[in-house]
């Protein structure tokens, strides 16, 4: 699916927002979409406030042929094949590292979550990165893994054209970064 609500059936959101996906991150732009009912309030309501990513031309015209793209090339699809390697590949952190707790995943999004020794999140959500945490990143970046970090949680969003070896591949890299680091608490 494009948007994550056609995930649930039955589901129609009142707004929907959109953001760099829609141009393939070559461009800014935003875009916000709304129910009739709540287009008529505004319309009649205005609210004074814009966008600086609203309808410039480049960036409309790059949407479009970045949303053709993913529809000739059925991206969409694709990402259905390539989401059980994903979803194989976040629960192998979760069977073989004691640090990874537990994790989820959609499509080709997902996290995990890590745990210390005592089961607990290896820091919380906000204040400074824990040594054994920094030495996670290090890991990751040495095994050449770049992506959103924000320990306990750790995403992943590999490019929705990623073929099967280049994620198993990608997973390979997080076991031995997770390895090097994390599970050395439980040795």
């Amino acid at each position: 699916t494009f948007w994550g609500f056609q995930n649930y059936e039955g589901v129609v959101p009142d707004i929907m927002t959109s953001a760099k996906g829609l141009s393939g991150s070559f461009l800014p732009l935003s875009v916000v979409g709304v129910k009739q009912e709540i287009k008529d309030h505004f319309m009649s309501s205005p609210l004074g406030w814009g966008a600086t990513y609203q309808a410039h031309p480049v960036a409309l015209a790059c949407a479009y042929e970045s949303v053709k793209h993913m529809v000739k090339e059925d991206v969409v699809g694709h990402v259905k094949k390539m989401e059980p390697v994903f979803l194989d590949g976040i629960q192998s952190l979760i069977d073989e590292h004691p640090s990874v707790k537990q994790g989820r995943g959609i499509g080709l999004f997902g996290c995990i979550d890590t745990i210390n020794k005592q089961g607990r999140l290896t820091q919380p959500l906000q204040g400074p990165i824990t040594e054994r945490n920094m030495e996670f990143k290090k890991a990751l970046a040495e095994n050449g893994v770049y992506g959103l970090l924000r320990l306990p949680l750790m995403h992943a969003a590999p490019p929705l054209t990623i073929n099967e070896e280049e994620l198993r591949d990608g997973f390979d890299r997080v076991h031995a970064a997770i390895e090097q680091s994390l599970d050395k608490d439980f040795d």
